[in-house]
């Protein structure tokens, strides 16, 4: 990751860069982003109010809260450094993940609020859910982008009980994969770098880096939402807005989680 100049500062990729590279030993890990796909929903901001943590302030578009489901399958991952944490990730030959998320303001920060995740398994080996406080569980994950049919699938199961999320899209086969539009809700939900989460009674953030997103709208058939209405019963009032499906990154730039300092 090279040098930044001064007539690059103020898009908000390479202000993530910056803004990464500010911390001493960042970015510690690189990755691969397979095929990306986001399901946007918009609800009363009343309802999602009760869910953001101090020091967080929920941000909106148009006068309406959003939330966001992002699959996305992560892989080839690659420590900056030697003698890191970072090698662990090494044994990881690939981990598909799915995110619920909405967007907030902290310490004058923008960014994504992690409410909930869902990890497929990195071993072959039971692991335990939630360590550490964080805000995740194991899951059976399934995604399959189908090139020769066109079509992105995507399973998520907790079991019986703990509900599952199952969604298709069709992808036209001439897509042109573009920007998102200024001002947009492309724009507001993608163009985020920073994410924040919460581990006890303690906020953190961490940054990442990759070049603009590169993406087209769709219009996906969502069969089953339980894994999240169960979880959080509130998202039974959030309506479908708008979907994206984006072709990943080669290389994208992962920070460490850093504490979120707030103003006394």
């Amino acid at each position: 990751m090279g040098a930044i100049s001064a007539n690059e500062l103020m898009t908000p990729p390479l202000l993530a860069k910056r803004g990464l590279l500010s911390f001493g030993g960042d970015p510690f890990l690189l990755a691969t982003w397979g095929p990306v796909f986001f399901l946007h929903f918009l609800i009363e901001p009343e309802a999602l109010r009760p869910e953001i943590p101090q020091p967080f302030e929920l941000e909106l578009y148009e006068g309406a809260a959003c939330v966001s489901l992002v699959a996305v399958t992560m892989s080839q991952f690659r420590p900056r450094r030697r003698v890191t944490a970072a090698w662990l990730f090494r044994c990881i030959k690939q981990q598909r993940f799915l995110n619920f998320r909405t967007y907030v303001r902290g310490d004058d920060q923008r960014g994504a609020l992690f409410l909930w995740g869902w990890l497929s398994a990195p071993l072959p080996i039971s692991l335990p859910s939630n360590s550490f406080s964080m805000p995740y569980s194991f899951a059976s994950v399934d995604y399959n982008h189908n090139l020769e049919k066109n079509c992105f699938t995507g399973s998520v199961s907790m079991g019986p009980d703990g509900g599952e999320l199952i969604f298709r899209a069709t992808i036209p086969g001439s897509a042109v994969f573009h920007h998102c539009a200024v001002g947009s809700l492309d724009e507001f939900a993608l163009e985020r770098y920073t994410g924040f989460f919460c581990a006890g009674a303690r906020a953190w953030f961490f940054r990442v880096w990759h070049s603009p997103w590169q993406q087209i709208p769709l219009h996906p058939q969502v069969q089953n939402t339980s894994l999240i209405s169960n979880r959080f019963p509130w998202f039974s009032q959030a309506k479908l807005t708008r979907a994206n499906f984006s072709p990943g990154f080669s290389s994208v730039g992962l920070g460490r989680h850093h504490r979120l300092l707030t103003r006394g």
